[in-house]
């Protein structure tokens, strides 16, 4: 992962939720559509967060809100995403 304190400042955080004790197949998907679709420019960064409370969530990255929204729709375990401020993603990552 790249030096956080910068990222913060670049793209769009979100927090995406998987279904429940989907996380792991829900990444897989991504990062499969991440591949085949040439998505590393829209999908910048992603975080598992290690807290229980955080089990079905993901931390995104993104360049784009809407269009990263109708991209992860179509992959399968996708359940919603929330766009996150600076201080919410810094208190998220402990930093």
């Amino acid at each position: 992962m790249e030096s956080t304190n910068q990222s913060l400042n670049t793209g769009q955080w979100c927090l995406v939720t998987a279904r429940q004790w989907k996380r792991g197949s829900f990444l897989k998907y991504l990062n499969n559509d991440i591949d085949k679709k040439h998505l590393q420019e829209l999908i910048l960064e992603i975080v598992e967060l290690e807290e229980s409370v955080y089990e079905d969530m993901v931390l995104l990255r993104i360049s784009n809100y809407a269009e990263a929204r109708s991209q992860l729709q179509q992959i399968e375990h996708f359940q919603n995403i929330q766009r996150l401020k600076p201080n919410e993603v810094s208190r998220m990552l402990n930093k």
